[in-house]
């Protein structure tokens, strides 16, 4: 696969992260604490200035939101360097 696919496949699988895991983290909640109703968390999707901001850093000044810049980086350095897939 060409470089330019790898790249644009990581970022779009990060922008799938971002989208999607409120939703996984909640149905894990709700095999913690038996209360949880049954409902759906997640919003409209990241747009590219969501993504731009968390992958400059300057998005919000938390740890999650770092960790998700930092996860998005090693997702593009490992589609530039071709990282093998477990």
């Amino acid at each position: 696969m060409p470089r330019a696919a790898r790249i644009v496949l990581a970022i779009t699988v990060f922008w799938a992260f971002l989208w999607l895991s409120p939703q996984v983290y909640y149905f894990y909640y709700m095999l913690i604490i038996d209360s949880l109703p049954w409902q759906i968390v997640i919003k409209a999707p990241p747009g590219a200035g969501d993504l731009v901001r968390l992958m400059s850093f300057s998005d919000d000044a938390s740890l999650s939101a770092h960790g998700q810049g930092a996860l998005g980086w090693a997702m593009v350095a490992a589609a530039v360097f071709k990282a093998p897939v477990l």
